[in-house]
């Protein structure tokens, strides 16, 4: 798979979810929503349904998925996950995107290893809040969006049109 230019005024359609995405999300089903409505749940949901959005994972991160379908027991949520796996693309990922993404990260982070090459592969942006990839975005070799940058990016800009 080779990875797709974007001019650099283009919302991004290629994605990556990163788990802490779905723990928001549920955290937004447990509160009273903002007054505005827009949360990461509503992300969330926009990113599975929105016709022109194309999600990628890996096996790992499918896995991830699964266990917090089963371990965050909501109805709702188990939903949402399973149509979030229906809809993402599996990618290998080779030996070489893995040694590009590696020093970006410690010893102990080999998920998001994997995580950041197949944003690499796919020329997917990384949606998470997850701090430590930071420095891989910092050096240009992904393209990494937190929770609120994608809420502005991808729901506010709709309601605005």
């Amino acid at each position: 798979m080779k990875k797709r230019e974007r001019s650099s005024g283009a919302a991004a359609s290629r994605f990556v979810i990163d788990t802490n995405v779905i723990v928001s999300a549920l955290e937004s089903l447990l509160r009273e929503p903002r007054e505005e409505g827009i949360n990461s749940l509503s992300l969330l949901v926009r990113l599975i349904v929105g016709p022109s959005t194309e999600l990628f994972g890996n096996q790992i991160l499918l896995h991830e998925y699964e266990r917090f379908a089963e371990e965050l027991n909501s109805d709702t949520l188990t939903q949402i996950i399973n149509e979030l796996t229906a809809k993402v693309q599996l990618v290998e990922i080779p030996d070489d995107a893995l040694r590009r993404c590696l020093g970006f990260f410690s010893e102990g982070d080999a998920k998001d290893v994997f995580h950041a090459a197949t944003c690499l592969i796919a020329g997917a942006v990384l949606i998470t809040n997850d701090r430590d990839f930071d420095s891989i975005r910092d050096a240009g070799l992904i393209e990494v969006w937190s929770i609120s940058q994608a809420v502005r990016k991808l729901l506010m800009d709709e309601l605005r049109e």
